[in-house]
């Protein structure tokens, strides 16, 4: 029997559209790290996951799997909810032994003249930069990939073997750690989108920007 119990990280405290589900949010220790790739951010976040894994655990000792959430898509719960019932069909007819599971994450990007909808989480997922929005909508499907980020289930069992940590050569954060040494296959949905906030820039700014003229400052 699969019993599932999400866990999220955040700032603050926030619920989860799927109200069925146990659900434990951590926010102690939060600091004000921004996106960048550096090994005292991804330590921090790595410290964190595996606290508030510990802190699920303990509360919801029956739980078999895991689903890692970030706070961006807990109100996300249709597609959500769908990566769930993808995931356990997965180990119940295909995965046996156990798999990863993540759903795509996706922006409209309106920093360039001509906004586009593109891959988000190109850092810990770099099979996804070439993908297709319109192409994805279209064929939906899975595909294989390193590791996955966001949002994105495993068995209870690969956490309490490896937990979260810090890739040495930092090609990833700690999602990358925890997937690559799992040992299981890893999988990206994408019959499930995850939309952020569009990410937008002034018209003046798009223009530099797609010109790349900030090349020319200072000399």
């Amino acid at each position: 029997m699969t019993n599932i119990s999400v866990v999220c990280i955040s700032r603050n405290r926030e619920s989860f559209a799927i109200r069925d589900l146990p659900y434990h949010n951590y926010t102690e220790g939060w600091k004000p790290f921004g996106h960048e790739k550096t090994r005292q951010r991804v330590s921090y976040l790595a410290e964190r996951r595996n606290t508030a894994a510990t802190e699920a655990l303990s509360l919801f000792p029956e739980t078999t799997d895991i689903l890692m959430i970030d706070s961006y898509y807990l109100q996300k719960g249709e597609q959500v909810g769908k990566l769930i019932s993808e995931y356990v069909a997965l180990i119940a007819k295909t995965y046996s032994g156990g798999c990863i599971l993540g759903a795509s994450s996706w922006i409209y990007d309106k920093t360039r003249i001509w906004p586009r909808k593109r891959f988000y989480d190109g850092w810990t997922t770099p099979e996804g930069i070439g993908l297709r929005a319109e192409e994805v909508e279209k064929r939906g499907g899975r595909i294989r990939v390193k590791a996955v980020g966001g949002c994105y289930l495993y068995p209870r069992w690969v956490w309490e073997k490896i937990q979260y940590g810090v890739p040495e050569d930092l090609h990833g954060c700690e999602h990358n750690w925890l997937c690559e040494q799992s040992g299981l296959p890893v999988l990206l949905s994408l019959n499930e989108m995850l939309w952020r906030e569009p990410m937008a820039y002034s018209l003046p700014k798009r223009i530099r920007m797609s010109l790349h003229l900030g090349r020319f400052k200072g000399r």
